[in-house]
C-alpha cells in the first residue's frame, strides 16, 4: 500500500466531510491528547518547582477542610511557622485542582488534570484568537500547534513545573488579539486585552510585568497611528479598568502586606542574571542541554524560525493585519534577543532584572512568533489545497519534534535518575519559595528549623504551645507577673489575631507585633497571671472587600459580554 497516497486521500476526505471549521479543531484536540500520553505513566518526573506547587495544593486542601476560604496561609510550611502562598502567589487557577481533591482525587492526579486543562486551554485560546485575527482555519491550526507544542511550553510544563508561566501561555493569545483590536482593529473590542491581562494578574506577577512592558513598547511604536484616531486613546484608558477590578482580590491583599511589613523580594543579583543568559548558538535549536553549572532551557524551536522566514516569500499590501503580522515577528525576534546578554542588564534594563532569568522572554517570543508565523502561512497557502496539506504535515512533524524531544528527554532522565514523584510528603524546604516573602532582616528558613516550635517570653513565665488544629496556635501560660511580650513560632504576616480566653469563657483581643527575631509577638498585660491565648490568621477587612469587588466585577463584565453578544446576534439576524 502506498502510505503517502493513502494518508493524502484520508486527509482530503476527512477535511471535505467535516469541513475545515470542525476538522482542524478536532485534529488539534487529537494531537494535544497525543502529546499528553506520557501523563498516563504513574507519578510525575520531579520538575524544578513541582514540590512547591504541590505544597500549595496540599495547603489549599487542608485549609478548605478547616473552613478557610480563600486559602491565604500554608500553615504547615516552614515547620509550622506558616508561609503566605495565597497572599503573594495567586491561587485562583489552582482552584480546579483543589476542587478535584475535595471530591476525593489524589494530589498528583488533580495536578495532572490541571496540567491537561491548561494545555487544552492554551491550544484552543490560540486557535480562537488566531481565527479572530482573520486567519484561515488552517492558519489558526498552525498557530495553535506551533504555540502549544513549542519547546519552551513543554519545558515550563514538565521540566520547570512553572505553574504561573503555564498561565502566560493561556492568556498571551488574548493579549495579542486585544492589542490588534485596540491599535489597528475595532477598539470597542478592548475587553480581549482586559481579559488577557486579568488572567495574568490572577496567575503570575512576573509574566504580567513582562507583558505589560512589551505592550507599552508596542503601543509606543504605534503612537502616531493611535493619535490619528483619538478614540483609541479612550479605549486604551478603559482597558485596564476591568483588569484591575477583577484582579483586586489578589492585588489589594498583597499591597496591604507591603504597606505593613518589609519582605525579601529579590534574590538574584544583576551579576547572577548574566549567567542565566542564553548563548546565541542555543537560541533556536530545541535540543535540551546536558547538565551544566547553570541550567538554561532548550532553544525556542527550529520550526518557529522556518515558518517566520516564509515572510520573505510574501509581498505586502500594507494592510493593517499585514503590518500587525510583521510587528509580531519583529517583537518575537526582540524578545529572543532579550534572553541573551545583548541587553544591558546592569544598565538600561536593570529594573527588568526582577524577572530573574532572561530566558523567561521565551514565553512572549513563542507567542509572537507563533501568531506571526500562523498569519504568514495563512496568506502563503491561500486556497491551494496541496500546499495546505504539505504545510500541515510539516507543522505537525516540526512541532512534534520540539514537544516530544523535550518531554521524552526529561522523562527518560528522571526515570534513569530514579527521581519520579509518586507521593507527596510535607516538610521539605521547598514549601517556601526560597527566601522570597520572608521578613527582611528577620529569621530565615535554616534558622527557623534550628529554632523549632518554641515561644520566647521577654519575662520568665511558664509557656506551653499546642496546635489543636492546623490553623490555630494555642499558648497556655502561667506565672505572669509583669507586662510581657511572647514571641511565637509564626511568621508575622498582617492579618494574624490573638485572643486571650479567660476561665469564665470570655475572650479579649490582644495586641500583636514583631518580636526580636521579626516573628509574631503577643503582648500580655500583668493583669493576667495565667490564661490561654489562641492565635489564628483572620482575613482583614480589605481582603474581604477586595474579594467582593472582584467577584461582583467579574459577574458584571460577564453579564455585559453576554448582553452585547445577544445584541450582536439580533443585529446579524435582522440584517
Amino acid at each position: 500500500m502506498n502510505m503517502v497516497n493513502w494518508t493524502t486521500s484520508r486527509f482530503d476526505s476527512l477535511r471535505a466531510r467535516f469541513g475545515e471549521h470542525r476538522f482542524y479543531p478536532f485534529l488539534l484536540g487529537m494531537l494535544v491528547l497525543l502529546g499528553l500520553l506520557p501523563l498516563l505513566l504513574p507519578g510525575l518526573p520531579n520538575g524544578h518547582d513541582l514540590y512547591y506547587h504541590l505544597s500549595r495544593l496540599h495547603a489549599m486542601n487542608v485549609n478548605f477542610r478547616l473552613g478557610e476560604f480563600p486559602s491565604m496561609i500554608n500553615h504547615e510550611a516552614l515547620v509550622g511557622y506558616g508561609y503566605a502562598t495565597g497572599l503573594f502567589y495567586p491561587d485562583f487557577f489552582l482552584y480546579p485542582a483543589a476542587l478535584l481533591m475535595k471530591c476525593g482525587l489524589g494530589i498528583l492526579a488533580a495536578y495532572k488534570c490541571l496540567l491537561v486543562l491548561c494545555v487544552f486551554a492554551t491550544a484552543f485560546s490560540a486557535y480562537f484568537c488566531a481565527r479572530r485575527l482573520s486567519a484561515t482555519c488552517f492558519g489558526a491550526f498552525a498557530t495553535s500547534l506551533l504555540y502549544t507544542w513549542s519547546s519552551y511550553f513543554a519545558t515550563d510544563l514538565f521540566v520547570r513545573s512553572a505553574f504561573g508561566e503555564w498561565s502566560l501561555f493561556v492568556f498571551a493569545p488574548w493579549i495579542i488579539l486585544g492589542l490588534y483590536e485596540v491599535v489597528m482593529g475595532d477598539p470597542r473590542r478592548f475587553p480581549f486585552l482586559s481579559f488577557g491581562f486579568a488572567g495574568l494578574v490572577l496567575a503570575h506577577s512576573l509574566s504580567l510585568l513582562m507583558m505589560a512592558v512589551i505592550c507599552a513598547v508596542f503601543i509606543a511604536f504605534n503612537a502616531v497611528r493611535i493619535l490619528k484616531e483619538p478614540r483609541r486613546i479612550l479605549y486604551l484608558m478603559l482597558a485596564p479598568i476591568p483588569t484591575v477590578l477583577v484582579g483586586l482580590a489578589y492585588l489589594l491583599p498583597m499591597y496591604e502586606q507591603f504597606a505593613h511589613l518589609h519582605f525579601h523580594i529579590e534574590v538574584e543579583k544583576n551579576a547572577d542574571i548574566l549567567t542565566r543568559c542564553m548563548p546565541f548558538l542555543k537560541l533556536v535549536l530545541e535540543i535540551p542541554t546536558s547538565k551544566a553549572e547553570v541550567w538554561i532551557p532548550s532553544g525556542i524551536g527550529v520550526m518557529l524560525v522556518i515558518v517566520a522566514l516564509q515572510r520573505f516569500r510574501l509581498a505586502s499590501r500594507r494592510t493593517s493585519l499585514e503590518i500587525f503580522r510583521d510587528m509580531l515577528l519583529i517583537s518575537g525576534l526582540c524578545c529572543l534577543l532579550m534572553s541573551t546578554d545583548m541587553p544591558s542588564w546592569k544598565g538600561a534594563f536593570k529594573p527588568l532584572a526582577v524577572v530573574q532569568f532572561p530566558w523567561r522572554f521565551f514565553g512572549p517570543a513563542t507567542a509572537f512568533l507563533a501568531f506571526g508565523g500562523g498569519l504568514v502561512l495563512s496568506e502563503l497557502v491561500g486556497e491551494d489545497r496541496m500546499r495546505e496539506r504539505s504545510w500541515v504535515w510539516l507543522i505537525v512533524c516540526g512541532a512534534a519534534f520540539a514537544w516530544f524531544v523535550n518531554v521524552g528527554y526529561f522523562y527518560a532522565a528522571r526515570i534513569s535518575e530514579h527521581d519520579f514523584f509518586r507521593n507527596f510528603h510535607g516538610g521539605r524546604p521547598q514549601e517556601a519559595s526560597g527566601i522570597h516573602y520572608l521578613i527582611r532582616d528577620g529569621i530565615l528558613d535554616n534558622e527557623i528549623r534550628r529554632r523549632g516550635d518554641v515561644a520566647t517570653p521577654s519575662h520568665l513565665i511558664d509557656v506551653k504551645l499546642s496546635r489543636p488544629q492546623k490553623d490555630i496556635l494555642q499558648v497556655d501560660f502561667a506565672g505572669n507577673a509583669a507586662d510581657n511580650e511572647v514571641e511565637l513560632p509564626i511568621l508575622p504576616y498582617y492579618g494574624y489575631a490573638a485572643h486571650l480566653c479567660r476561665p469564665d469563657g470570655t475572650c479579649e483581643r490582644l495586641k500583636v507585633g514583631l518580636g526580636p527575631n521579626k516573628l509574631l509577638s503577643v503582648r500580655i498585660s500583668r493583669a493576667y497571671a495565667n490564661g490561654v491565648i489562641r492565635v489564628r490568621y483572620e482575613a482583614t477587612f480589605l481582603q474581604r472587600l477586595s474579594q467582593i469587588v472582584s467577584l461582583v466585577s467579574a459577574l458584571a463584565f460577564l453579564a455585559l459580554f453576554l448582553v452585547l453578544k445577544r445584541r450582536k446576534r439580533k443585529i446579524e439576524r435582522g440584517a
